[in-house]
């Protein structure tokens, strides 16, 4: 949350000159309103039951970098399917940075807004699961086009 997913995922399909989606927008698309609202009005359940729905209409594409919500990853099956699809990537921030973009930025329904040892424990509990990924990229090293550079070197290097 807060990383720059979906903005470094746009400049990663650009620079690989692949197709891109983000997970979030295909739920809202699909549900008709936005996740806040989604979260609001029929609870993070149902949420989490479209964006799997989102993510799994998505199996067998090639050539595509998909930003998935901060919570897909943290569910076994979800990173299972992800291995099964192709690489993932955690991009990795301090929680200050997270924070501030985070809280400058538009609604998060999960996001502890008042409690700093929440807001800590929330961060820690998701960061177990992202370093499982199989790439991790600094997000605090520059712009999207940074990131997507980032990533691609590192995708490279793992397919030799």
């Amino acid at each position: 949350m807060g990383v720059g997913k979906s903005t470094a995922g746009r400049a990663l399909a650009a620079l690989l000159r692949w197709d891109f989606e983000d997970t979030d927008a295909l739920v809202e698309r699909e549900q008709g309103c936005s996740v806040e609202e989604i979260f609001r009005t029929v609870g993070e359940g149902r949420f989490r039951e479209a964006e799997w729905a989102a993510l799994c209409s998505l199996k067998g594409r090639t050539r595509l970098v998909v930003a998935t919500g901060g919570g897909l990853f943290l569910g076994v099956a979800q990173r299972a399917f992800l291995r099964g699809q192709g690489l993932s990537c955690w991009l990795d921030a301090p929680l200050e940075l997270v924070a501030g973009r985070v809280d400058d930025g538009g609604a998060r329904p999960l996001w502890p807004t008042d409690d700093p040892l929440s807001r800590r424990a929330f961060f820690e509990r998701r960061r177990a699961a992202y370093a499982l990924a199989d790439i991790r990229i600094d997000a605090s090293i520059g712009g999207a086009e940074e990131l997507a550079r980032a990533i691609e070197a590192a995708k490279h290097s793992l397919c030799r």
